[in-house]
């Protein structure tokens, strides 16, 4: 049977791929003069991906949580990991924010476009800075340290 710590690596790649798609989506979208507030296709299905990635980002955190805990009762080093779960944290909240923005933007017909989608697509961008970080800390467990696939080596 499967570990369960196993189950994080395979739900990682939804929250990366939606979140960013979501912000290429808003910027694409900025650059075209578009209002990502719109009741439109795009700017819905942008918002649609960014909500998805949130949720799919909390869905991962709880099953990484999960594999830390299983990673550190291996004898892993904790201080990766933390540094790694608090990257991810910091990044759920960040899309948290800015998701919560653009629904109640929507919401109220408050319109983004201009300066003002610009800067309320400021926390997006910082968020896939943040997603990378964090993405890439998580492939160092795993790829040099072996967390949670391989031995524990003093």
């Amino acid at each position: 049977m499967m570990s369960i710590a196993l189950i994080h690596p395979m739900l990682v790649h939804f929250p990366i791929v939606l979140l960013i798609v979501a912000v290429a989506m808003d910027l694409v979208m900025l650059v075209t003069k578009k209002d990502l507030a719109d009741r439109e296709c795009l700017p819905l299905t942008a918002l649609a991906a960014l909500l998805l990635g949130i949720v799919s980002a909390g869905v991962a955190a709880v099953f990484g949580d999960i594999a830390l805990d299983k990673a550190v009762s291996l004898g892993f080093p904790t201080g990766p990991l933390e540094t790694h779960e608090t990257l991810a944290l910091i990044t759920i909240a960040v899309f948290s924010v800015y998701g919560l923005l653009r629904v109640l933007a929507v919401w109220r017909r408050y319109p983004l476009r201009g300066i003002s989608g610009w800067i309320s697509a400021m926390p997006a961008m910082a968020g896939v800075v943040l997603l990378i970080a964090t993405a890439y800390y998580g492939g160092e467990l795993v790829y040099h340290l072996g967390v949670n696939v391989a031995a524990v080596t003093p």
